[in-house]
């Protein structure tokens, strides 16, 4: 069967690390285990589910480059590699998979296995077709340049259907694997992404234009004989029966019920955050989601699906606050999660809400959490039940929304190159821009008393009084060395985390005049701050959290660090734990009661995973 392609953000990277999941159709005598094997950005992660309600990671291969696809046969994991082109891996051990063959063939998107030959769809470079009869050696033993970009492949009787970008549905006649031969197309599947052969019909997935019918009983004229449109965008498809399950992006899990192919219609949904990938076993769906890492469904009725439990949340935390036990996570395009941190050892997420966009930081009042959402300005957020967060209204800021402090009805927005925006949040639901100030490239803020304090980026500390929501004025300005990301205000000084100039301090005992009092400059690269008692906590990019004792605002100095493996962009701390949003590594919680001694208590991977497959 096909190994479907799916985008499940792993936490591995930044947004685009590719994964996909198949299914070992035996297992080695010794090991009953049921086995998915998962691809994202760094290589290979293999599961064991064989309770779904439960999967476990077994193991991990680097492979160093993005993968695309992955299909699983026998013993074997067949790789489609965007830098390595077309990898063969050894699992006859899930706990210690080997590569054992590869052959490069540029960009590789997709791969099916049949009997004993590998089909890989190359991008530009069209059909490639492999003898992979000894594993460690494949030989390339046909090609077909399509002369378009290539994305997905499916391989039937002597056909070989290939999606692609500029030219649909392509069906291939590879009888003769020397000399593979176009025979049909069907262009209207516009923007295809991936296809699932059943019985005489291709299932396309056809991104925006939802899921799309072709007739291929004759494989020479292709026909379309049904459409249905999805949610979002259709980036993957398997059928089993009488239903297509659709990987919908933004739309999540759809399910089409297609017992007449002429007349599709719309079965059931599953909410699973950003689905890229589907695979399906028994009365189980597996989609691969870019918000929540592997997301199982079951679908033992189609109509009503049910989300089971994913395995860890996927995205790329930006921003943290913690609140009342739990933490509430800016995850990036996850959107907002919520993790109960009553016991910070035993954190575990329980709810999660989809923003709409790219969500960068969040400050949670009352009930409420305000979510800087990147191009969608910011939105509001139930949080009243934890476990159902719901999204009450968003407001268009006008740029770019990176930041957010809020204060009495009003939330102050550092909306990048519109400056500070400045929101009526008095009418939850119809939140309203009632006044800007422009400082320049506005990174964050911090509001007190009567002033709005902004990392102005490349403009440094920009002071703002904001006595009249409506009307802002710049009061105070101060240039600093590097570029300003974050500040935090503390009595009478204010910390900023100035990138690659580290810590400053500044006195704003006259906001008029603010001046630059301390400098601690040995950081990596500061992107935030958070200020407890006599120490300032500092997210420091790849040094992880850095404490420095700021007891003498003058000479602030280092007395701590914790490597977090990841890339440290946010931080918040509550009573005595540090949450560190540490991009592709999740959230990281540090017990810091000993400010000079801090040490790990929990770690919560992001997992992503772009594609999912199976046998």
């Amino acid at each position: 069967m096909k190994i479907s392609r799916m985008f499940l953000l792993l936490g591995l990277s930044l947004f685009l690390s590719s994964l996909c999941i198949a299914q070992m159709p035996t297992a080695p005598e010794e090991d009953s285990r049921n086995i998915i094997v998962a691809i994202g950005l760094e290589g290979i992660d293999i599961f064991d589910i064989s309770d779904p309600t439960e999967p476990k990671h077994l193991s991990h291969l680097n492979l160093e480059n993005e993968a695309n696809d992955v299909y699983l046969e026998d013993n074997y994991a067949y790789v489609a590699d965007s830098e390595n082109g077309f990898v063969i891996v050894d699992v006859s051990n899930p706990i210690e998979p080997k590569v054992v063959g590869h052959y490069f063939i540029g960009w590789a998107e997709d791969v099916y296995i049949k009997d004993n030959y590998a089909y890989v769809v190359v991008g530009d470079n069209g059909l490639v077709i492999l003898d992979i009869n000894d594993p460690t050696e494949p030989k390339e033993v046909g090609h077909y340049n399509i002369a378009g970009f290539s994305n997905g492949v499916y391989v039937e009787d002597n056909y070989a259907y290939v999606t692609d970008y500029v030219n649909g549905l392509v069906i291939l006649d590879v009888s003769n694997f020397h000399d593979p031969k176009v025979v049909g197309y069907y262009p209207k599947a516009g923007w295809a992404e991936d296809v699932y052969i059943k019985d005489n019909y291709a299932y396309v997935a056809d991104g925006d234009n939802g899921l799309v019918i072709v007739d291929i009983s004759n494989p020479r004229i292709p026909k379309g004989i049904g459409h249905y449109d999805t949610l979002d965008w259709a980036q993957d498809i398997y059928v089993k029966d009488n239903y297509a399950y659709v990987a919908d992006r933004m739309g999540g899990l759809v399910i089409v019920d297609v017992s007449n192919p002429t007349e599709l219609k719309k079965a059931g949904h599953c909410i699973t955050g950003l689905a890229e990938g589907v695979y399906i076993k028994d009365n189980y769906a597996y989609v691969a989601s870019g918000s929540y890492g592997l997301v199982v469904v079951d679908i033992s009725n189609p109509r009503i699906p049910k989300g089971l439990v994913r395995y860890d949340i996927a995205g790329v935390p930006e921003g943290v606050y913690v609140k009342d036990g739990y933490a509430y996570v800016a995850d990036g395009s996850s959107g907002l999660v919520l993790i109960d941190v009553s016991d910070p050892s035993r954190s575990k997420e329980v709810g999660y809400c989809y923003t709409g966009n790219f969500s960068n930081d969040v400050y949670v009042k009352g009930n409420y959490a305000y979510v800087a959402d990147r191009d969608n300005g910011l939105v509001i957020v139930d949080v009243s039940n934890p476990i159902k967060p719901r999204e009450v209204s968003h407001c268009y800021t006008g740029m770019f929304s990176n930041d957010v402090y809020v204060k009495d009805n009003y939330a102050y927005v550092a909306d990048m190159r519109n400056g500070l925006v400045i929101v009526d949040v008095s009418d939850l639901k119809e939140p309203k821009v009632v006044g800007y100030y422009f400082t320049g490239w506005a990174e964050g803020v911090y509001v007190k008393d009567n002033y709005a304090y902004v990392a102005g980026g490349d403009n440094g500390l920009v002071i703002v009084n904001i006595s009249n929501p409506r009307i802002p004025k710049g009061i105070g300005l101060y240039d600093t060395t590097g570029r300003a990301e974050n500040v935090f205000i503390k009595d009478n000084y204010a910390y900023v985390a100035d990138d690659l100039n580290g810590l400053l301090i500044v006195d704003i005992n006259d906001p008029t005049n603010p001046k630059e009092v301390g400098h601690y400059d040995k950081a990596n690269w500061a992107w935030d701050v958070f200020v407890k008692d006599n120490y300032a906590y500092v997210a420091d990019w790849m040094d992880g959290l850095v404490i420095v004792d700021v007891s003498d605002p003058t000479n602030p100095q280092k007395v701590a660090a914790f490597d977090s493996a990841g890339h440290s962009n946010g931080v918040h701390v509550k009573d005595n734990y540090a949450y560190l949003s540490d991009g592709d590594n999740g959230l990281v919680i540090i017990d810091i009661s000993d400010p000079e001694n801090p040490t790990l208590v929990a770690d919560m991977l992001w997992l992503t995973f772009y594609g999912i497959s199976g046998n």
